[in-house]
């Protein structure tokens, strides 16, 4: 695309957009619903689709008319649902009489129509896909793009796919084959655009309406979380978390993972457990041998077999994790009897997981409770008062903290703790707690390292003796 035709002047976006309203969309299903825009002044005719206006002939022979008098129609409305097979809708544009040479088009998308809180085009832009094709031809990549609005480009925040150059003809195809990211968008929307070709000079030849209807679909397990329950038996059971933006039930009919899990004393996720089955373990038996279960990536049986990584783990009265990247084989920290907090990081190596231990410091008895939350920790004093641990800003530190934020008294309440990443988008942010009646409840993020309100998930989860 030349740079004359992507620096547009302001003067011809509301035109181009009253174009494309006014000139006809062809669709085997009822007509498409365009909402009123800008028109053009009352002084400016716009031809039918198909009429010859005159213009004078442009520099290279071409016929350059001062509007366009082509057309472009968009065969149906593409269904684009977020992490689905893509989805393909076609584009005839019909060219002015005598025009030839190689022409560009492009399809835009006004971004004034985003739902705005942060959902800005350029975002949109990274997670849609595309290839075109022209004329039947191969497909070829043709990237969604968009920029940050600017004074000399009243396109540059458009979300935009060019299209490749083709020569001219009467009329030219374009097969634009796209798919969606999950959360792309985060509700369902109907897109209105346009789509233009223009000639080597940048001068616009054909115009017409576009549209996508855009569908959130079905939050894919990558982005859902899991919590993991051992029952007095020492089974474990496995409950996959919903999408919280469809549902105020977080989680799904348990799973069973199988026996033998009361061999342990402790067991402790190392990263954000998914329900794509990514997310390893510890877990420490009660002869203080420290046992690794990597990741297997099938939910049916959602771990490796163990490595044993070393014995002499009984030194130390809690343990944990830590970690700042989603899917990474987090820290584990463990405090000993002193109360002297020790930071093992993690090496990537599950057959020799975590390197010598580092020194984070003293005074770490003072809570009852430590529990992986949100790439931190949050910790209950004795008093039940919970304080939150968010992650350093530089994870190469000694110290692995920021300052501790203090969340609030009552947490004596609960039992036992979980950190998640059950919650919008698997944020990691999310805790799960157990109170004495048996009830868990479900605390979504609020803010960076505190959760939010609460939710009831449900009676009954005395029944397990570890959450995780």
């Amino acid at each position: 695309m030349s740079n004359r035709r992507s620096r547009m002047p302001k003067s011809r976006v509301p035109a181009l957009a009253a174009l494309a309203v006014s000139l006809p969309l062809a669709l085997a299903a009822p007509a498409l619903a365009v909402p009123a825009g800008p028109r053009p002044p009352a002084s400016t005719a716009v031809p039918a689709t198909g009429s010859a206006a005159a213009a004078a002939p442009a520099p290279h022979g071409r016929a350059v008319p001062a509007i366009p008098t082509g057309s472009v129609v968009q065969n149906g409305v593409p269904e684009l649902t977020g992490a689905a097979s893509p989805v393909t809708t076609r584009f005839t544009a019909t060219l002015p009489a005598g025009t030839t040479g190689r022409v560009s088009a492009l399809l835009a998308f006004d971004p004034d129509q985003l739902p705005g809180a942060g959902v800005t085009s350029w975002r949109v832009a990274t997670r849609l896909h595309a290839s075109c094709s022209v004329n039947r031809g191969p497909y070829q990549a043709c990237d969604w793009t968009a920029d940050i609005p600017s004074d000399d480009d009243p396109l540059a925040s458009y979300l935009r796919v060019p299209l490749p150059a083709a020569d001219a003809g009467g009329t030219i195809t374009y097969d634009v084959r796209m798919s969606a990211d999950y959360g792309a968008l985060p509700e369902d929307q109907l897109l209105h655009g346009w789509m233009e070709v223009t000639d080597a000079d940048g001068n616009a030849l054909a115009v017409g309406g576009a549209q996508i209807q855009y569908r959130t679909g079905v939050m894919p397990a990558a982005y859902r979380g899991a919590l993991y329950a051992r029952d007095t038996a020492g089974v474990l059971w496995r409950y996959e978390g919903n999408d919280t933006y469809l549902t105020h039930v977080p989680l799904k009919p348990r799973a069973r993972v199988g026996g033998g899990w009361n061999a342990y004393t402790a067991i402790v996720p190392l990263g954000g457990q998914s329900a794509d089955a990514q997310g390893d373990l510890v877990a420490r038996d009660k002869a203080g041998v420290l046992w690794y279960y990597a990741h297997s990536g099938n939910p049916a049986q959602p771990f490796k077999s163990r490595v044993k990584v070393g014995g002499g783990w009984n030194a130390y009265t809690a343990l944990s994790a830590i970690s700042g990247e989603r899917y990474r084989a987090g820290d584990l920290v463990a405090r000993d009897r002193s109360g002297t907090l020790w930071r093992y990081r993690a090496t990537g190596n599950p057959a020799r997981p975590f390197a010598a231990r580092l020194k984070v410091g003293g005074g770490w008895n003072a809570y009852t409770s430590i529990t992986a939350y949100g790439g931190g920790v949050v910790a209950r004093d004795a008093a039940g008062v919970l304080w939150s641990y968010w992650p350093a800003i530089d994870p190469h530190a000694t110290d692995p903290f920021m300052p501790r934020l203090k969340v609030g008294g009552g947490w004596n309440a609960y039992t036992a703790f979980s950190g998640t990443m059950i919650g919008h988008y698997g944020s990691g942010d999310s805790l799960f707690a157990r109170d004495r009646s048996g009830r868990l409840w479900w605390y979504d993020e609020a803010m960076l390292g505190v959760p939010g309100a609460r939710t009831s998930v449900g009676a009954g989860w005395n029944i397990y003796t570890v959450l995780f």
